[in-house]
C-alpha cells in the first residue's frame, strides 16, 4: 500500500517553478540596470537570472527588451573604466612602487585586464582594474 501512495505521487508531483528576471523596459548595451527596469515571474527559464540581487547593478551587454528574461550571458559587471579616461597607475616590484597616469585604452570592470598607455613614455600597458578605480601595471 506505501509502495502505491508513494507512486502516486511520484506521478502526480509536477515540476516546480522557480522565479526569473523578466525586464520591464527595454535596455540598450551599457545601461545599468536598476530595481524598475526588471521584475520577477514565476516561470522557469535556463539561463536566466533568479533574483533581483544578482542583477540590479550590473551592465546590460545586448539589448534586452521589454517582457524578455535577463540571461546572465547578456549581463556584466559595470564598466569602472571608459575608454580614454585618464587614471591613476601603480606599478610594484620587490618593494619598488612607481606612480603614474595612463590613459585607458579599452572600457573594464573590477578585476578585468585592460590595455593602457602610459602618458609618460607613451608605452601600452597591461593593468588590472582595481576597486578604487586605479589600475595595478602587470609585469
Amino acid at each position: 500500500m506505501r509502495v502505491l501512495s508513494f507512486l502516486a505521487c511520484l506521478l502526480a508531483a509536477t515540476p516546480a517553478l522557480s522565479d526569473t528576471v523578466f525586464a520591464s523596459k527595454t535596455m540598450r548595451p551599457r545601461d545599468v540596470i536598476t530595481e524598475q527596469s526588471v521584475h520577477l515571474k514565476d516561470v522557469d527559464t535556463p539561463g536566466a537570472a533568479q533574483s533581483l540581487d544578482a542583477v540590479i547593478g550590473t551592465e546590460v551587454k545586448r539589448a534586452i527588451y521589454a517582457g524578455r528574461p535577463v540571461l546572465h550571458s547578456d549581463i556584466a559587471l559595470a564598466a569602472l573604466i571608459e575608454r580614454n579616461q585618464i587614471v591613476a597607475a601603480t606599478f610594484s616590484v620587490k618593494g619598488l612602487t612607481i606612480e603614474t597616469e595612463a590613459r585607458a585604452l579599452e572600457r573594464g570592470s573590477v578585476g578585468d585586464i585592460i590595455r593602457a598607455m602610459n602618458l609618460m613614455s607613451r608605452t601600452t600597458i597591461r593593468a588590472q582594474v582595481m576597486e578604487d578605480g586605479r589600475l595595478k601595471v602587470l609585469p
